[in-house]
């Protein structure tokens, strides 16, 4: 009997693993995604795992422009209170950056993050579409297990989401700056306030060229073996 799995293209499959990262400077703005691109990609993302075959993630895509430039609103708001390290994050955060050495590679791409963030919170609401993974229920008072379980159910299929519509060309960022103003934003969509916003998604056609591998720390300085620093 002969084998019936089809055959993976591992070369394409990687490419798109290795250029699948937030897009900032790089949005077109003036071009519309077709609603059949995104209902494609999110029917993707519908293949990712889920806790316990809960499937209770649930997607906001938002296309009017009064709503884009609300949710956008509440972004730009949260980026300001980033920036000034005005929230609970500053270990990763702004500050967390002045910690690195000059040398460090994190270092050297600082200014390059800021600008693009800085170009995104003036221009988000310019995206074709904006999209809101959810998911149902509150657990941010739960143990680490039932956030992770709850977290585990959305979260991959956001990055199947990302991936889905890098294959079609479309770029995306993965930013979660609203989520400092989230009961704001449901009010502004309609969102039942027992559901849990995890991030927000501007889309849009990648503009120039194809995008190649980010520069990342070597694999030897965050992988361990079978006991932590070995």
């Amino acid at each position: 009997m002969k084998d019936s799995v089809r055959p993976i293209d591992l070369e394409s499959v990687d490419h798109v693993l290795n250029t699948t990262r937030s897009v900032r400077l790089r949005l077109d703005f003036e071009k519309e995604v077709p609603r059949k691109i995104i209902d494609e990609a999110l029917t993707i993302a519908l293949q990712a795992p889920t806790g316990a075959n809960t499937q209770t993630w649930r997607f906001m895509v938002v296309t009017d422009p009064d709503l884009k430039l609300g949710l956008a609103d509440c972004y730009r708001k949260g980026a300001e209170k980033y920036v000034a390290d005005a929230t609970a994050l500053t270990r990763t955060g702004v500050s967390a950056t002045r910690e690195f050495e000059p040398d460090d590679l994190r270092s050297k791409q600082k200014d390059g993050v800021l600008k693009s963030a800085g170009y995104l919170m003036e221009n988000m609401q310019r995206a074709p579409a904006l999209i809101v993974p959810c998911i149902e229920s509150r657990f941010e008072k739960e143990d680490v297990f039932t956030q992770a379980s709850m977290y585990g159910s959305i979260l991959p299929a956001t990055w199947s989401l990302m991936l889905a519509l890098r294959a079609r060309r479309i770029a995306s960022a993965w930013t979660s700056l609203h989520l400092i103003y989230e009961q704001e934003a449901a009010q502004l969509l309609g969102i039942p306030a027992d559901i849990t916003q995890t991030a927000l998604l501007p889309i849009a056609w990648l503009q120039g060229g194809d995008l190649g591998k980010a520069k990342r720390l070597p694999l030897e300085d965050v992988c361990h073996y079978n006991r932590w620093g070995s």
